[in-house]
């Protein structure tokens, strides 16, 4: 699947050296500091890391041919010339990352897939600088390679709990897989980082208060899998379901912290993640009429639910469809999640026609959430005259760029360094726009509440 030349090497690292196709780097003994090291060092190191991964030769073609399984294999690993020992490794991803990637006919569309390593998969108490997997994310939607690492550190700076994120290259069996997106897990490792107070709570993927069904929040979970009841979702659910207004709005403060969640609307919508909490997408099985028929759902972010508040708190996930003008403006017919549709039935197209998706506006949640527009005009004033203001990403993006320029030069399965720039300089000067659409957002929202 992945077109590449694997060389006739069994499992084990280190038999050959240098940087050329079918050489590995040395991998000397473990590092006793890379398992307990702080993940901070991590993911701010000021260069790129290289790791390295050993398979037979048969089970790497083997993991290719069956990618859409996400099954672990043994591989020998190994970082910045150290051993990790035995691991598990698998590839990864969702709809326009994996599944897509390998349905597509020919020629292939993806030139690499995303993949995670479980340390302790194999080897029980393992860990990697605390941590017990890690993402290796391909950024084949991301043209410039630094999404992530900007869109996760503004949702960080504007106080919303969001992954780290750096970059590294990756190579197997001594052939270069090129430069990935280095992305910390959302599990217990997690939460008891960003969580101290409470770190053994329920973590749930892509779980929205939408249902009053325990199996729904069940076939969810991530954390906690056998203990959990789901008793408080289900609650949280009734609570936004049987209000209107005001009302809802206190419901909603109940179970969420307000002005965190106004913090990431308003990071969400200035990178504007298309692909996040804001677009329910439909069924294909539209009705004539454009009604939605059946249901809708949202995806790309994690819930965790804190046992010492009480409270959910929203966690941001895949970012490399943000931050981009361009790829926005496919979306650009459907409403803000601060309007209030006319028909909350309509499907909307987007992605020229090939999908749809139902008004956010529709959803119990936001309407809650709109009720306070003040608090979200704050929160975009704070991000605008804080972490998102002028000059601010420029400079970040020109140090990340400079950071990563040669790692992306030596990707062959990348884009050319010349295409790079360019796309880079884009994201550069699109970061005005962007703020001038908040801006505008601002200036619309109290004309609207005016009357203008």
């Amino acid at each position: 699947m992945l077109s590449l030349t694997l060389s006739a090497l069994g499992a084990g690292c280190g038999d050959e050296a240098g940087d050329g196709p079918g050489a590995t780097m040395p991998c000397y003994p473990p590092d006793p500091a890379v398992a307990d090291g702080d993940p901070e060092a991590l993911y701010a190191a000021s260069d790129v890391p290289r790791f390295d991964f050993r398979l037979r030769d048969e089970t790497w073609a083997a993991l290719q041919e069956n990618a859409l399984e996400e099954e672990y294999v043994e591989a020998e690993a190994c970082y910045r010339g150290s051993s990790l020992g035995l691991v598990g490794l698998r590839f990864k991803g969702g709809y326009g990352t994996l599944e897509m990637c390998v349905k597509q006919p020919e020629p292939y569309p993806c030139p690499k897939l995303s993949m995670k390593v479980k340390l302790d998969e194999y080897v029980d108490g393992k860990r990697f600088f605390r941590q017990k997997r890690l993402n290796l994310h391909s950024m084949v939607r991301d043209r410039t390679k630094l999404h992530e690492r900007l869109a996760y550190g503004l949702y960080r700076d504007m106080g919303v709990v969001a992954p780290r994120s750096a970059w590294a290259t990756m190579y197997v069996n001594g052939e270069p897989l090129g430069l990935f997106a280095m992305v910390e897990e959302v599990d217990g490792r997690f939460t008891e980082n960003q969580f101290p107070e409470g770190p053994d709570g329920n973590v749930y993927k892509a779980a929205w208060p939408v249902s009053t069904d325990p199996a729904y929040y069940a076939d969810k979970i991530e954390t906690n899998e056998e203990e959990a009841t789901h008793e408080r979702f289900v609650a949280f659910a009734k609570d936004l379901e049987s209000t209107e207004g005001a009302e809802r709005l206190a419901a909603l403060s109940t179970w969420m912290d307000v002005e965190e969640l106004q913090r990431y609307m308003a990071v969400d919508d200035a990178i504007l993640n298309w692909d996040g909490v804001t677009t329910f997408y439909v069924d294909d099985d539209v009705d004539e009429e454009g009604s939605v028929a059946d249901h809708s759902a949202n995806h790309n972010y994690f819930i965790y639910e804190a046992p010492s508040s009480g409270k959910f708190h929203i966690v941001p996930w895949d970012m490399d469809n943000t931050l981009s003008v361009w790829s926005w403006r496919f979306f650009g017919t459907v409403p803000h999640w601060t309007e209030t549709p006319d028909d909350c039935d309509a499907a909307i197209p987007v992605q020229e026609g090939h999908a749809h998706v139902r008004a956010p506006g529709c959803d119990v949640l936001f309407s809650a959430l709109r009720e306070d527009p003040e608090g979200y005009r704050s929160a975009v004033r704070d991000l605008l005259e804080g972490p998102f203001r002028e000059g601010r990403l420029e400079e970040q993006v020109d140090r990340y760029a400079a950071l990563i320029r040669s790692s992306v030069a030596e990707d062959r399965l990348g884009p050319s360094l010349l295409t790079w720039n360019e796309d880079v300089a884009i994201l550069r000067s699109e970061l005005s726009e962007m703020r001038r659409r908040m801006e505008r957002l601002l200036d619309g929202a109290a004309s609207a509440e005016r009357g203008d």
